[in-house]
């Protein structure tokens, strides 16, 4: 992959979430994100978090997309997915950990067990990590603030928590979640593809954690057999059905 990044900051040293205080609107004001992540949920959800706190994203969907955005753009903070649908994230975040100028403040993000990748993704170069779902705004803006090389000369916020807003646009994000999915899977079922079988199911599980939906999550964990597949297909078709202002005759 060939990804410019220009020049920066050393690398600092990889900080604990809890030391970058608590939160405030604003308190990442004019810092830029790079999110590399495939679901329109997540983004969203992201993309809020970030627009709560100040700060301004950038999306890309897959290695290819970031690869464009990185040879004109250097982001102050990269928060990469490590399952992507042309390649894993691990390889990103090297890259760009191990480049001639490194990008330093680099966030993994994945919606399986942390215990299951942290210790790869730290070891790849990442400055810290999220589980999806993000618990809180708090979570979010102590690990952005925390990776920052500037951390610590941020004005600290007040003590307060804030909801998570704009739903409708999370549920156009969803959508367009279970619509690429559903296409995804009506091409992979019929021609044995269990590779991109497995991909949507590793999807799906993250948008269904994402936003609660528990058993979307579940059905999702259990696509490894032609019947949870279908099954799984299935639970697609019916949440597309529930859109507000979709007639079924």
């Amino acid at each position: 992959m060939s990804v410019s990044t220009g020049t920066g900051p050393a690398a600092p040293a990889v900080a604990s979430p809890s030391a970058a205080g608590s939160l405030r609107r604003q308190c990442l004001f004019a810092v830029t994100i790079l999110l590399v992540e495939d679901s329109r949920t997540a983004s969203e959800a992201i993309r809020l978090y970030a627009a709560e706190s100040g700060a301004r994203v950038r999306r890309a969907d897959s290695l290819t997309a970031a690869s464009r955005h990185l040879a004109i753009y250097r982001p102050n903070v990269v928060i990469v997915d490590l399952g992507l649908p042309d390649g894993d994230g691990i390889d990103l975040i090297r890259h760009l950990a191990s480049a001639p100028t490194p990008l330093t403040s680099i966030v993994a993000i994945s919606g399986h067990e942390r215990a299951t990748w942290q210790a790869e993704a730290m070891a790849a170069g990442a400055a810290g990590c999220l589980e999806k779902p993000i618990p809180s705004l708090r979570v979010f803006q102590e690990l952005v603030l925390a990776v920052l090389p500037d951390a610590e000369s941020r004005r600290r916020p007040d003590e307060r928590e804030l909801l998570l807003a704009g739903r409708a646009t999370v549920r156009a994000a969803l959508e367009e979640d279970l619509l690429r999915a559903r296409g995804l899977l009506a091409d992979a079922l019929p021609a044995g593809d269990a590779d991109t079988v497995a991909y949507c199911a590793q999807f799906l599980q993250s948008v269904g954690e994402m936003l609660g939906d528990l058993d979307l999550a579940t059905a999702a964990r259990g696509a490894g057999t032609p019947v949870g597949a279908g099954l799984l297909t299935r639970m697609v078709e019916a949440r597309l059905d529930r859109r507000p202002g979709r007639h079924v005759a």
